[in-house]
């Protein structure tokens, strides 16, 4: 498959589509229940981290120019330490996909269409991000364009109208100096949904399309994403207080307890929450089978790309029903958002190590 170039917009709204997924719903229990009101703080820790995380990853593609990571590591590391990389991020993307594709059928099932079967969920989303797959890259990154705009407007006017209704006393204590350790304790919980940006990885950078305002591009988004989920925290402790931590789906919860004058002519506000959401899900569900297939393509080019694309979703819908219960598909997306630390942390920073050891940023 021929490579293909983005612009700038394009790669920066592919981080929101990979980022702002299934997330979205569970982040305000998790953080609260690791950090209480100064989960603000701990999620400012953690936007922090994912800066770094994403710069590492835009300096690597910049440097190393028109390749992707698995390129640009195997003349870094050889074939050998690229091999197991990449079979990190095959494995890491398989199962994100996979695992939050039930996870979010789950949700569905239980919010919207209750009579309908879990298989029937999973093989309709499996389906429509197949067809988006074998699409190509750009064209998912259109899709991301239009979905993100939507998905931010939405999200804001959400937060906006919890604010109104909310109390801000429920957001004390702000902060508490004593609670400094807590917060920091709270990074593996507060980092997970900021994770996505390794899929930067995969797509070559061109210095004539994507000049060095790349750079500004991609931090920034990680700082919106960053800013938009503290915003989603404290709207939904205004609502709900430190109740919260009872509701897997904090943000829908929040919105069934508001009356909003301004959108009396809806009669389910709740159905717009979850119709955004289902759009930023499938964002991240097709560019993760995306980055699925690109690496595994890569091992069997003798064979088609689409021939690949179908044997991966067939092997995901199949896995994806393994799980007997909604429980144990969360426990193995727990273990998913370590492996995500791996691949958009550990292996960039040895890459960027090795990179600067061997002065390939000066050489280019």
């Amino acid at each position: 498959m021929l490579k293909e170039h983005l612009t700038n917009s394009q790669i920066s709204f592919i981080i929101f589509g990979v980022i702002v997924g299934y997330g979205i719903m569970p982040l305000t229990k998790d953080i609260v229940e690791k950090s209480g009101t100064g989960g603000w703080f701990a999620l400012l820790i953690a936007i922090v981290i994912a800066i770094i995380f994403t710069y590492i990853f835009t300096y690597l593609g910049y440097v190393h120019e028109n390749k992707t990571i698995d390129e640009y590591s195997e003349v870094l590391t050889g074939k050998f330490i690229t091999y197991i990389f990449i079979s990190i991020y095959i494995i890491y993307y398989f199962f994100a996909f996979t695992i939050t594709t039930r996870i979010v059928s789950e949700a569905v099932k239980l919010s919207i269409l209750i009579k309908t079967p879990i298989w029937t969920l999973n093989l309709l989303i499996f389906l429509i991000s197949y067809y988006a797959v074998i699409k190509g890259l750009k064209s998912i990154a259109r899709l991301c364009e239009i979905y993100g705009v939507v998905i931010i407007i939405g999200l804001l006017v959400t937060i906006v109208s919890l604010f109104t209704q909310g109390k801000l006393i429920n957001l004390q204590p702000f902060f508490v100096v004593e609670d400094i350790k807590t917060y920091f304790k709270a990074i593996p919980v507060t980092i997970g949904p900021l994770m996505g940006m390794e899929l930067i990885g995969i797509i070559p950078l061109h210095r004539k399309i994507n000049n060095k305002k790349i750079f500004k591009y991609t931090v920034f988004m990680v700082a919106f994403i960053g800013i938009l989920y503290i915003l989603e925290v404290e709207a939904c402790v205004t609502i709900m207080g430190h109740s919260v931590i009872h509701y897997k789906a904090a943000l829908l919860a929040a919105v069934r307890r508001t009356e909003i004058k301004a959108f009396e002519f809806l009669s389910r506000l709740d159905g717009i929450v979850i119709a955004f959401w289902l759009m930023s899900v499938f964002c991240t569900i097709t560019l993760w089978a995306y980055g699925t297939v690109f690496f595994i393509h890569k091992y069997c080019r003798k064979m088609k790309f689409n021939r690949v694309a179908f044997i991966v979703i067939a092997l995901s819908f199949i896995v994806s029903m393994i799980p007997k219960t909604i429980n144990q598909a969360e426990e193995v997306y727990k273990y998913i958002g370590y492996m995500g630390f791996v691949a958009a942390g550990v292996i960039p920073i040895i890459l960027l190590i090795i990179t600067k050891i061997k002065k390939y940023d000066i050489k280019s």
